[in-house]
């Protein structure tokens, strides 16, 4: 199959030229998923997918169509690149489009990202993965109800990106999630929260431990109590800057946003944006991490590209087109969630270097201010105003984490949360594509009320 992909790409491109195309770009996906879902401690869902299809892109001179399909029969994909030849024909021209990407001396060779035994889990193993999660979240809970929602979900993908100036490339990828949400006790006791972990390898994902820590989570959070509010110091932990920095501060850091001055992060190349304790990198080349690839959705060599060095904004994230339009070396950000879609420009895996400071070490100079340990609230990538409700929570006090918060939240421009990040901390922790230990930032403005 892995060839054949490769085979299938090359007679995409014959054929759109054969039509009249000045350049054509196949993508291709072979997909095989494994998802467990459960609901109040059942199992409601397993199932296993297939997908297989081709993204296409033609460009006639600078006129550019697009077309996909959710095959990769022979007629099927000649169809899709006749679709996208007579879309890139009605068109309209777009002067600063330049080439695809064009060939490339070499390629990274990038360790850890196809695992064996995860491309050959089935739907029983999956189903078992997932019991066990659950029964250690109710080992925690011990006779309280606890309403456990979740899922698992296992994928083995190869993607192959094939185009008219001599790009060719494959690769083989996997990828685990497994989740646990856990709710426990009834009426105003009752307290929830989550866990999840992902890795490329199926060893790494740990049931129990994810299980547990789940409901570990939630009961922490009994007891919660408003503070009162202020201008105070402000711990975010790596569940809670997963979110704030995997959107609000990679997506101010995309140049076709910087190109039309929709980020807070504009003109500020070679600027000083943050604290010298901040280091920053987007590196698509660290071994077995979720984000890292050896080619992006274009075919460009993958790297690692410093974002904040001693504070300091070294770089913009690129595609071939952003990186052509403004004269400068490419960084190999294209990104495609699927063949479904034409593709954009994203991190692969955003990385804090941390120091040699403990979270405890951290709290204990905190005389009084918040621990956060989770928000799903994003910054705008435009203003860079953040204003996040602390959805996990602490007060801290005395250099001592006390009762868990409810109704507060932290409001603080992205400018001042990079430039007032003064500890950096040692416990560094993968979340999806983000890779950070803890930081403190010298005050937020912290809002609780009843």
């Amino acid at each position: 199959m892995k060839q054949e992909l490769i085979e299938l790409g090359t007679h995409v491109i014959r054929h759109a030229e054969n039509l009249g195309a000045t350049q054509v770009e196949a993508y291709l996906e072979s997909t095989r998923t494994i998802e467990v879902k459960i609901e109040k401690g059942l199992i409601r869902l397993a199932a296993e997918k297939l997908d297989a299809g081709c993204g296409v892109r033609v460009a006639l001179g600078n006129k550019l169509g697009v077309s996909y399909v959710t095959s990769i029969l022979e007629n099927d994909l000649n169809q899709t690149a006749q679709d996208a030849f007579s879309a890139a024909r009605s068109s309209v021209a777009d002067p600063d489009f330049k080439s695809f990407t064009s060939t490339q001396p070499s390629y990274p060779i990038v360790k850890g990202l196809f695992d064996t035994e995860l491309d050959q889990i089935d739907c029983e193993q999956a189903v078992e993965m997932m019991t066990r999660a659950v029964q250690a979240s109710i080992e925690v809970s011990g006779k309280e109800r606890n309403l456990i929602e979740g899922g698992f979900t296992a994928e083995s993908k190869t993607r192959v990106v094939v185009n008219s100036q001599g790009i060719s490339v494959l690769s083989s990828e996997t990828k685990a999630e497994l989740e646990v949400y856990s709710a426990i006790g009834t009426g105003d006791d009752q307290c929830s929260s989550w866990e999840d972990m992902n890795s490329r390898n199926l060893a790494a994902i740990n049931p129990e431990m994810i299980g547990a820590k789940s409901a570990q989570n939630a009961l922490a959070l009994r007891g919660a109590k408003s503070m009162d509010s202020g201008d105070l110091p402000l711990i975010l932990t790596p569940r809670a800057l997963w979110a704030v920095l995997g959107t609000g501060f990679v997506n101010a850091l995309n140049a076709r946003q910087i190109q039309d001055g929709n980020s807070y992060l504009a003109d500020s190349l070679g600027s000083q944006i943050a604290s010298s304790e901040l280091e920053i990198f987007d590196n698509g080349i660290l071994p077995g991490a979720l984000g890292s690839r050896s080619f992006d959705a274009e075919g460009f060599p993958s790297k690692n590209t410093p974002l904040i060095h001693s504070g300091i904004l070294q770089n913009y994230l690129h595609d071939s087109y952003s990186s052509t339009k403004d004269e400068v070396e490419c960084t190999g950000n294209a990104i495609r969630s699927s063949y479904r879609v034409t593709p954009s420009i994203g991190a692969s895996n955003i990385v804090v270097s941390p120091s040699t400071l403990t979270l405890d070490e951290m709290i204990s100079e905190v005389k009084r201010g918040v621990l956060c340990t989770f928000t799903f609230d994003r910054p705008n990538f435009v203003t860079g105003e953040l204003s996040a409700m602390v959805m996990e929570g602490f007060l801290v006090s005395k250099g001592e984490v006390q009762h868990a918060l409810k109704n507060t939240l932290f409001g603080i421009k992205m400018q001042d949360l990079l430039r007032k990040t003064i500890r950096v901390g040692s416990d560094i922790e993968s979340r999806a594509h983000v890779l950070t230990p803890s930081i403190l930032v010298e005050s937020a403005k912290i809002t609780s009320g009843q």
